[in-house]
């Protein structure tokens, strides 16, 4: 019998040995992620980064100043603007759609920005057409860009980049966008001659495209040049125009 007490006390032993060997395991086991995620926190401090040295590219620089002739000072400009700081998904999806809309836009911006300098109320947004807009992901990007702008009704202008602008063209490709007491944009060689305070509207005659009055103008320059016509009174926001008939 007494090699049967003495299997016994070997087995003891051996199950608080073990017992002591399973603890010490399970201790390292624990302590281990958190020493990972100190280091990690740990490296993520030691990044370093730069600072650009300019904001815009020579060819945006560029714009930009034909862009700031081409408004007047009631016109405020910004370059670089987020998205998703202009635009923001509907309200009535539900919380992982309107999540899944809102990172489609996160990452994106405009180019430019006018907006009214007494409010900041935004009224369109420029993008500037490189060569980089040849790139099939990046016509991905501008349609994509063109169908959010829509259902935003956020005016988004394309301009292609150029070595040189005509600052003519570009001011009439923006004067439509820009509120209707700045005139200025307008280029003083459209032939049309503005209206004066004490010519009438005929009250018969309204525009087809915009439903708003019509009004007789004369003719400044080209082959009809001292005829009359009608043109909508809402120029240069509507830019219709028939001829007089006889």
């Amino acid at each position: 019998m007494e090699w049967v007490l003495i299997l016994l006390i070997i087995v003891a032993v051996l199950v608080i040995f073990i017992s002591k060997m399973l603890r010490k395991s399970a201790t390292r086991k624990t302590h281990v992620p958190e020493k990972s995620s100190q280091n990690s926190s740990a490296e993520e401090i030691e990044y370093s980064y730069q600072k650009l040295e300019v904001l815009f590219s020579p060819a945006e620089r560029s714009f930009l100043g034909v862009l700031n002739q081409a408004v007047n000072e009631n016109i405020q400009i910004f370059g670089k603007v987020r998205v998703a700081d202009v635009i923001i998904p509907k309200k009535g999806m539900s919380r992982s759609e309107w999540q899944k809309a809102f990172n489609k836009i996160s990452s994106k911006h405009f180019d430019f920005l006018l907006c009214n300098k007494k409010n900041l109320a935004i009224l369109c947004a420029v993008e500037l057409d490189d060569s980089s807009h040849n790139k099939k992901t990046r016509k991905d990007r501008d349609i994509f860009l063109e169908s959010v702008c829509k259902s935003a009704k956020l005016p988004l202008v394309h301009i292609a980049a150029q070595s040189t602008y005509n600052l003519k063209e570009m001011q009439n490709s923006l004067a439509v966008y820009l509120p209707e007491d700045d005139q200025s944009l307008v280029s003083k060689e459209q032939p049309v001659e503005k209206v004066e305070k004490d010519q009438s509207l005929d009250d018969k005659k309204l525009c087809p495209k915009c439903s708003s009055q019509m009004v007789k103008r004369v003719a400044k320059k080209g082959k009809n040049i001292g005829k009359e016509f009608w043109a909508c009174s809402k120029f240069p926001k509507c830019k219709h125009i028939e001829p007089i008939k006889a």
